[in-house]
């Protein structure tokens, strides 16, 4: 059989040739995350307003008196570095991903340019899609339920007063757990591609990948049935939508 169409009218680049063009790719994705954290910084108030808005739609809701602290002094210049850090490295993916593609699509057939160019665009804007429903779905039911836990039944209720870095842990992790999650499409039908799973397998464990499911929710998310279930639904349809375009995959 005849050999596929040729990759590009490009002339072959040797090893050193990859590497170079590999280094430029990671400068240019290492100056816009510089330029993605300058811009983040000067609205670092702005931005902690919005990664705290959860806990406050929690603490309106329990009408308690739930505060933030830090207990050490460079505690809270931390955690805002931290969070100045995870909003460059998120408004940074998707020019990571443009990068990504033009160093890979010279080595790319047609067929394969036609098949890779959705996922390439497509992974950052599933990965928003789960940091979106965990921000305004899971994480206010979450809050509210460990701070009205700690209240019922009790002669003297807890108050919760949570370090700014536990709650900044405990956030972002959150929010990349679920924008990982789903990815799920993604994996699925890469290894569909791939030759490493094919559709019938995917039908065939369907009851299998539910468990599994349930238990990567119950891991990531907090100790309460809700949030695990509002984890475990997107991702049994993520599942359902993988077997749907696996078929595309073959």
């Amino acid at each position: 059989m005849q050999n596929k169409i040729k990759k590009e009218t490009l002339p072959e680049l040797s090893l050193l040739d990859h590497l170079t063009e590999l280094r430029h790719r990671i400068i240019h994705c290492l100056i816009f995350f510089c330029i993605a954290f300058i811009f983040c910084y000067s609205f670092k108030d702005e931005i902690y307003n919005l990664i705290t808005y959860p806990l406050l739609t929690a603490i309106q809701s329990s009408h308690t008196n739930t505060k933030l602290i830090y207990t050490k002094i460079t505690e809270n210049f931390v955690s805002t570095f931290s969070i100045i850090i995870s909003s460059a490295i998120f408004v940074s993916i998707p020019y990571w991903a443009i990068e990504l593609w033009l160093f890979i699509t010279p080595a790319l057939y047609k067929e394969e340019k036609k098949f890779f160019f959705p996922y390439i665009f497509l992974t950052p804007i599933l990965f928003l899609c789960g940091v979106i429903f965990c921000y305004f779905l899971v994480l206010p039911k979450a809050f509210e339920f460990f701070i009205t836990f700690s209240q019922s039944g009790r002669d003297i209720p807890l108050l919760l007063q949570a370090k700014i870095t536990d709650y900044i842990d405990f956030t972002t992790s959150l929010l990349n757990a679920f924008g990982i999650c789903f990815l799920t499409p993604i994996f699925l039908i890469l290894l569909v591609k791939f030759g490493l799973l094919n559709r019938e397998t995917l039908k065939k464990n369907r009851k299998y990948a539910i468990v599994i499911i349930f238990t990567i929710s119950a891991i990531l998310t907090p100790p309460d049935v809700l949030s695990q279930i509002l984890l475990a639904i997107p991702l049994i349809s993520m599942y359902e939508i993988s077997i749907l375009l696996s078929k595309k995959a073959k």
